[in-house]
Order: structure tokens, then sequence, then C-alpha cells
């Protein structure tokens, strides 16, 4: 199976690329506008912060209920350069997962996409609080998974500090992820050490079929030869079917190619061309 990878879009690529090595892991805390380039003016913008590995119907149906129930007027899908214990990039390249991205922001109004040079949500907040400023009110949109890693002791020297720090700077918004749902919520928020955090934690219900959707299981049907298009949003079964990202590999010339591989060799060859054109 021949992939031609179309012109326009290695040209976009190209340029992702340059901004993803432009991300300066060392620097402050810094945030950069992937799509649009500039927002207009917002007074609350929600944070949808993730892997996107790829984008499932669970991540954008959580931006519209987010948006719909705490009134947000943008929710920007925000990728890390480097994620918290996922400091290994496998599957899609974070080139695809920012060009698939804007291809879903550009179709729904309402959405964005943004990067950041850091994977703790604390962090992230500084880095977004210094693009923005004081004026735009800033909230998390994560699962009930990523809640527990928020409050759990293990990724802080001084969680009481540094999550003082997160709170005055953002709330989060909060949706039930598969069996942790309202009932696991509360629990957790009642603890004696996180109750002092519930005036900045807020529910936001999501159908059950829809939370128990994950990029694993897309991932897991992919490779098993299985239609996962109804868990994911349609540019994102288009991408796939694209790029046959996590496909199994196919017979060609009598032996057995991985064709999601073979782009990103043709997509590191252009790259390499385009620094050298740069230069």
């Amino acid at each position: 199976m021949t992939m031609e990878l179309p012109t326009a879009d290695v040209r976009r690529l190209c340029g992702l690329h340059e901004e993803i090595a432009s991300v300066d892991l060392h620097a402050p805390p810094t945030a950069h506008l992937v799509y649009p380039q500039s927002l207009p003016p917002v007074q609350r913008l929600g944070l949808l912060c993730g892997s996107f590995n790829p984008l499932t119907l669970a991540h954008t149906e959580l931006a519209d209920r987010a948006r719909e129930v705490m009134g947000l007027d943008v929710v920007l899908f925000t990728l890390a350069k480097v994620t918290v214990e996922k400091e290994q990039v496998t599957g899609m390249s974070l080139e695809d997962r920012l060009l698939l991205l804007s291809r879903y922001a550009e179709r729904h109004a309402g959405n964005g996409v943004a990067m950041v040079n850091r994977g703790l949500y604390y962090e992230q907040a500084q880095a977004f609080r210094a693009l923005l400023g004081e004026q735009v009110s800033l909230s998390f949109v994560v699962g009930m998974d990523k809640l527990l890693q928020i409050l759990d002791p293990k990724y802080y020297q001084d969680r009481a500090a540094a999550l003082q720090q997160l709170f005055a700077l953002t709330s989060l918004i909060v949706a039930n992820r598969g069996d942790m749902a309202r009932a696991e919520f509360e629990r957790i928020l009642d603890q004696p050490g996180n109750r002092v955090y519930r005036p900045h934690i807020h529910f936001c219900p999501l159908s059950d079929d829809i939370a128990e959707v994950s990029a694993t299981s897309v991932r897991d049907g992919l490779a098993a030869g299985h239609d996962v298009n109804v868990l994911v949003p349609e540019e994102t079964a288009a991408f796939l079917a694209e790029t046959r990202a996590f496909f199994p590999p196919v017979w060609q010339g009598g032996v057995m190619v991985d064709t999601y591989a073979l782009r990103l060799q043709r997509l590191a060859a252009a790259y390499a061309d385009h620094g050298k054109a740069e230069d």
C-alpha cells in the first residue's frame, strides 16, 4: 500500500514540527496557541489537557458539555510536549496529533488548540495566565482519573503550596470516567486533605456510554482490525483512515509493512529537507 502525502499537509506538518521544536522544556512555564494563533476576547476559558492519541468522542463531548454547563467561551485542547508519566512519544506523532486537533477545531466553533512546555497542571496554569493575562477565568476540564492525579501527593514536593497556587489561578471541571462517577467525586472531595479545595472543583456529568470511551480502546480496536468509528469524531475517523495510525501491518511487495511507520519516515525526511531549505 503506497501512501502519498498531500503537499499542503506536508507544509503544515513542517510548520507544526518547527512549533514543537521551539517549545523549550527548560524555559519558564510557557503556552503557545496553535489554532487559532490568537484568541478573540474571552472571559471564561477551558483547558482540556491530554495526549489525544487519538482524539476521541470522550474528549470532544467533554469539551462541549463543559462549555454548556459552565458557560465557557472557548475550550483549548492542550497538548504538553512532555506529559506526566508519558515521557516517551508512542503512537501518533505530536505533529499528527496537533494536525488532527486543528482540523477538528477549525470545523467546530468554540474550540482551539495549544501547546505547553510543562506536564503539571499548576505549571500549565502559570503558563496560560502569563499568556492571557489576569482578566481571563481559567478552568481545567478533566476526567475523574486526572482529578486523582492532581490531588496525589507523589507529584509534588510541597502539595499544599502547589495546590494553593493552582487554585489561585484556576478551577477544575471534572467529568465522570468509567466506574468513577458522582459518588466517587464526592468521596474524593470529602477526604480531610481535600475539603479545602471543594469550592474550586465542579462536577460535569457525561453520559455513561461516552464516559467509557478511551483512546486505549480506540488503539486496541484498530490494532485488532475492528471498526472504531462510533468511538471517535468524524475528523478522527477520516484521519486514521488516511494515515493508518494504529492499523495492523499489511502485506506489500511480499513483506509486512507498517504503513504509519512509513508515513513517519517520509515526514522525517520532509522535516529535514524543510530545515535545510530554511538555512
